[in-house]
């Protein structure tokens, strides 16, 4: 299920090269991946819709007990995606459900800690060059 994965992957990646630069401060960069990250997120929700739908198996009734089943049919993204388009009501609605949790966790939850792994990182590394080469 990777392949629904790389939608958002791939956006926040370009979305992050093209809004970042080398001289802002911290404050300014935590923003600016925060805010990559939420619209990233939002932007992306069908695919996650369409990735639970695949993995939570149906239940079907056989013979007066039930039992966990999944078809192959249902491990087609796009056809699910479909699917759940015209499913209820129909529409938009059905494919964004749940994006207000997807960019809580994604956006705020995960994202605000990107700058501190950074600093992290960077601090790392210069600790050893300092070291090696002292």
């Amino acid at each position: 299920m990777v392949l629904t994965d790389i939608p958002y992957l791939m956006s926040r990646i370009f979305l992050n090269a093209a809004v970042t630069t080398s001289g802002e401060n911290l404050g300014q960069y935590e923003v600016q991946t925060i805010t990559v990250a939420c619209l990233c997120a939002f932007l992306s929700t069908p695919f996650d819709v369409a990735r639970t739908r695949i993995l939570l198996p149906k239940l079907a009734s056989d013979e007066g007990t039930r039992r966990l089943t999944s078809s192959s049919s249902e491990t087609q993204v796009l056809s699910t995606m479909k699917r759940v388009y015209v499913e209820g009501d129909g529409g938009l609605p059905n494919l964004f459900a749940g994006w207000v949790e997807r960019t809580a966790y994604l956006g705020l939850g995960r994202a605000w800690l990107d700058p501190l792994r950074v600093i992290g990182t960077t601090g790392l590394r210069d600790a050893i060059l300092l070291k090696l080469f002292d």
